[in-house]
């Protein structure tokens, strides 16, 4: 016997195709907010990197402690 599934039992995938669902002011609709969530993105991550960076030259401080903080972040 032949051990692949046969034809009529194989399991039938159909293609979802979000962007052929979607009417051209939709499709506006979903660039522009998605366009408006990435400038967010990358305004939030460079915040991030700023404040990462100020608040690294504030821990400066000597002691074998902080060396050690410092080392393990």
């Amino acid at each position: 016997m032949c051990s692949s599934p046969k034809s009529s039992r194989a399991v039938k995938k159909t293609a979802i195709s979000f962007n052929d669902e979607l009417t051209q002011e939709q499709r506006l609709r979903f660039a522009a907010k998605a366009n408006l969530a990435q400038e967010r993105r990358e305004q939030r991550e460079a915040t991030n990197k700023r404040y990462e960076q100020k608040h690294m030259s504030n821990k400066t401080s000597s002691g074998l402690f902080s060396w050690l903080q410092q080392l393990v972040n």
